[in-house]
């Protein structure tokens, strides 16, 4: 895959997210990708294949603290690696609650590419950062609990 596509790929990610469209986010993911969180609470996930990292996504979507912020931008800063490219993700966006903006460095991903798409996709989120900033560190210790 040339340098171009991937670029081009790495930005309709940051829309996609931006967008809350986690359909078109995994439509560059290969069907044999593997997408891993290694940092959880509860440990690291490693998903296998397209039908895992959907129904991964399918829970994201219905949490709870995504119907607390309003997500108006996400921007991306990528490297190119020799074998992977990392990319940040930047979020602005307000707190449905208050209106206050807030932006943020959200995430970083190591992302490996194959022919077609993602084969690879190692995501680090800025969680506690992101709890912290939108005002939601609390709602997300208490689910922690559970």
């Amino acid at each position: 895959m040339t340098e171009f596509k991937r670029n081009q790929i790495i930005t309709e990610l940051g829309e996609s997210l931006q967008a809350g469209d986690y359909g078109r986010f995994l439509s560059y993911f290969e069907e044999n990708a593997v997408f891993e969180l290694p940092f959880r609470v509860d440990g690291g996930i490693l998903l296998k294949g397209l039908p895992e990292i959907r129904k991964h996504f399918e829970s994201v979507a219905e949490d709870p603290m995504e119907k607390l912020i309003r997500i108006e931008e996400v921007m991306t800063k990528s490297y190119e690696g020799s074998e992977a490219v990392t990319v940040e993700y930047f979020t602005k966006g307000r707190l449905v609650s208050t209106g206050e903006t807030f932006h943020i460095q959200s995430a970083i991903a190591i992302i490996r590419f194959g022919e077609t798409g993602i084969v690879y996709y190692k995501d680090i989120p800025n969680t506690l950062g992101m709890a912290k900033r939108t005002g939601t560190l609390d709602q997300l210790a208490a689910s922690w609990e559970k």
